[in-house]
């Protein structure tokens, strides 16, 4: 028979207010989005804010999920760095975001505090071109060594459209006829 988590999860709420309490000003927002807390924050203390959520027992969040990178350069910003992380015990989720710069994008590297961010992080350096500091092997996952570019980024060429125009319209956009 399954265990059953320990505790009641914590209310979303409660994940911010806690994170403001200890963190404050660097907890830059925060917003409930699908029963998830999703939590922007400083990327100066963007460890330090990983290792409390690990490590507060109330918060226990143990289990990285996954890391991805959202590309905001066509609207004027950089990327963004999401982590979701959760808590096994607890059974509650969080996502953390850091903005990073769109020239020289970077974020630290949490692969220490949990060992499954090691290749998400390889993965997003190599697709998007975010810099992990503090990786202890950033070499490329997926793609050839020779392979040259970022191809998740918005501004990545795409052999196909080179060859052949986009036929679509922009999702959200009437097609006329």
């Amino acid at each position: 028979m399954a265990s059953s988590p320990s505790r009641s999860p914590l209310p979303p709420a409660e994940i911010a207010d806690r994170l403001r309490a200890q963190f404050g000003e660097d907890v830059r927002s925060a917003e409930e989005v699908h029963g998830h807390m999703t939590v922007a924050v400083n990327p100066e203390r963007y460890r330090e804010i990983a290792a409390f959520l690990r490590d507060d027992p109330d918060l226990g969040f143990d289990f990285f999920d996954f890391l991805t990178v959202v590309d905001f350069r066509p609207k004027g910003r950089g990327f963004d760095v999401v982590t979701h992380l959760y808590a096994t015990r607890h059974n509650h989720h969080v996502r953390l975001k850091v903005e990073c710069p769109a020239e020289d994008p970077r974020c630290p590297s949490l692969s220490d505090l949990w060992p499954g961010a090691n290749w998400h992080e390889r993965e997003a350096w190599e697709l998007f071109g975010v810099v992990f500091d503090g990786h202890p092997h950033l070499v490329k996952l997926v793609l050839p060594e020779q392979f040259e570019g970022h191809p998740l980024r918005k501004d990545f060429a795409l052999m196909t459209r080179e060859a052949k125009p986009w036929p679509g319209a922009v999702e959200g956009e009437e097609i006329e006829e």
